[in-house]
């Protein structure tokens, strides 16, 4: 597939929405984001700075949400359109025509044919044709480079999710100990089983009020109509939400899992997640463990928690 061919297929598309091309900062950053640059390069080609470039990226990536109605993003805009597309030449106009599989762009359903040799072709009632992409926001994760090998894990955290229907996991251990990268790969091969995924980063330690807000802006990006709190939002659809940097909500040199002064009410909000009844799931990414979880994984609540350690026994006799 032609990178060319595709920032100016996108860029076609918004002028026949809006009536105004795509800046060319705008394709340098389509363009990089194909070629699996980062920003800081594409900051660098462009002769720019890294800020500016992230700030162009934001406004890029919600003007195709909102006009293209397909929820893009620097970590799936290739493989969206990579993975499940084709190029044809359209005979009567001459134009190059991109059909990508169940992504609705420009208010058109449009399907990709592909294993035409292998594969006969599915009912319209069966359920890879019933089947909708989930919407995924993962902008606040971090890029996956290298992910070791954790199958024992990925296997655990996928049976308590899909089987056991487990509503809130903690994944816990060092810094660099690979945390994200398992839940990166766990989102990669559950994905289809949920209709929303966002990963949102406590970083910046953003209040409680703050987070629920940022997360009932990413549900409202569907067409149903806006509920009241986040549980209503987990019992009407099946939501995956990821929370990245948990420990920075947490007290520094004191007892593991005590909250900063003003973040007590995400105690709740995590007990809460827990007990209620729903189809979501809430997982924790954190350098150490929340009191209140312990306490109701010890009551045989709808709560895990995955200690994440170092290398196995064979992997250091690899390095020794």
């Amino acid at each position: 597939m032609n990178v060319e061919d595709v920032v100016q297929w996108m860029n076609n598309s918004i002028f026949d929405k809006t009536g105004e091309h795509l800046t060319p900062l705008q394709e340098a950053i389509l363009t990089g984001v194909w070629q699996r640059q980062k920003y800081p390069q594409i900051a660098k080609e462009f002769n720019c700075s890294e800020s500016h470039v992230k700030k162009e990226a934001a406004k890029l990536w919600e003007k195709l949400r909102e006009e293209l109605g397909e929820d893009l993003n620097k970590f799936n805009f290739r493989s969206k359109l990579e993975k499940k597309h084709r190029v044809s030449q359209n005979s009567k106009s001459g134009h190059c025509l991109l059909q990508v599989d169940n992504i609705n762009i420009g208010g058109q359903f449009i399907q990709t044919i592909k294993d035409t040799q292998t594969r006969s072709p599915s009912p319209p009632d069966s359920p890879q044709n019933q089947a909708r992409s989930p919407i995924i926001d993962l902008t606040d994760a971090p890029e996956l480079r290298y992910f070791y090998d954790r199958t024992s894990e990925l296997s655990t955290l996928k049976q308590w999710i899909l089987e056991a229907h487990t509503r809130l996991i903690t994944i816990y251990g060092l810094s660099g100990i690979g945390k994200s990268a398992i839940a990166l790969k766990l989102i990669e091969q559950i994905q289809t089983q949920f209709d929303y995924i966002i990963w949102l980063s406590l970083a910046d330690t953003p209040t409680l009020s703050t987070l629920q807000t940022e997360l009932k802006q990413f549900f409202g990006r569907s067409p149903q109509p806006p509920l009241p709190t986040i549980i209503d939002y987990f019992r009407s659809s099946r939501c995956l939400v990821i929370l990245d940097d948990v420990e920075n909500i947490f007290k520094s040199s004191q007892l593991a899992g005590q909250y900063l002064a003003g973040y007590e009410d995400y105690g709740k909000f995590f007990k809460q997640i827990a007990t209620s009844s729903h189809q979501s799931c809430l997982i924790i990414l954190s350098w150490e463990q929340a009191r209140e979880l312990t306490a109701l994984e010890a009551l045989n609540r709808p709560a895990r928690t995955l200690h994440l350690k170092g290398l196995g026994e064979e992997s250091a006799e690899i390095l020794r």
